[in-house]
């Protein structure tokens, strides 16, 4: 019985951590796409991609998300900012 509960408590743990980790690129994230489009250059839109970075790897401890966020961005800006 007492290894169900373990398990248990694992996924509840692992769980949580998703939502914290959704919660914080909401949180950072939001609205990066429009401000990325909508951005005067190449260079501004980076920098919004930074700042937004750098606040959300400041309270996520996952190098893995960090990568994969930034990598999204860094789509992002090249899909909208192909020519800066």
């Amino acid at each position: 019985m007492i290894e169900n509960e373990e398990l248990f408590n694992e996924r509840q743990f692992i769980q949580l951590g998703q939502i914290k980790q959704s919660e914080l690129i909401i949180r950072h994230c939001s609205g990066i796409e429009e401000r990325i489009r909508n951005a005067r250059s190449k260079e501004e839109a980076e920098r919004f991609v930074n700042v937004a970075c750098e606040k959300f790897t400041n309270e996520c401890t996952s190098d893995i998300v960090h990568a994969a966020l930034k990598q999204h961005m860094q789509t992002k800006v090249s899909q909208y900012w192909m020519l800066g």
